[in-house]
């Protein structure tokens, strides 16, 4: 199991961090090779990305003002972050002082990387525009789904009804 969720890191660092994210893939390849924190990981409910979990975890701590030295990494806390060897060990330092904060964000909350799903606001929302202007919506996507929320109207949507919703 351990070696399922190292590959995952491994691959996440490759494939998602490498020449976007040099804090996320560094942490990511380390990560994959310390089993204390791949069982932490072992927290994380089975369908989700848990490198994105677990960092973002760690993120929501930071920035919910968890005190710790690793605060001075992130370039989202700090104007001048830090770039030294003691990346990795503070961050373990602050998974194993925030236990049981990070235990409860990985079994609770859900990572969504998923357009459709990101989308979902926006049919009820832009229907509800439309019947109360009568008139045609345009939208302006200024993200990171590669123009794929511009679909919105392209994709069905269930609310926890039987009815599929689809313009």
């Amino acid at each position: 199991m351990l070696a399922g969720l190292s590959e995952r890191f491994k691959d996440f660092a490759e494939t998602e961090c490498k020449g976007s994210s040099a804090l996320y893939e560094s942490l990511a390849v380390r990560i994959s090779e310390d089993d204390d924190l791949l069982k932490l990981c072992m927290n994380a409910q089975e369908d989700q990305p848990t490198p994105n979990l677990l960092l973002g975890a760690v993120h929501y701590l930071l920035l919910n003002g968890a005190a710790h030295d690793l605060r001075d990494y992130y370039p989202s806390i700090v104007d001048e972050p830090k770039r030294d060897d003691r990346l990795f060990q503070v961050f373990k330092e602050f998974c194993l002082e925030y236990h049981q904060e990070i235990k409860a964000l990985l079994q609770h909350k859900l990572v969504q990387t998923n357009e459709v799903r990101r989308c979902a606001y926006l049919f009820p929302v832009f229907s509800y525009i439309y019947q109360q202007t009568g008139k045609p919506l345009s939208l302006i996507e200024i993200g990171t789904s590669a123009g794929l929320q511009l679909l919105f109207d392209q994709y069905g949507y269930s609310y926890g009804s039987a009815y599929i919703y689809q313009l």
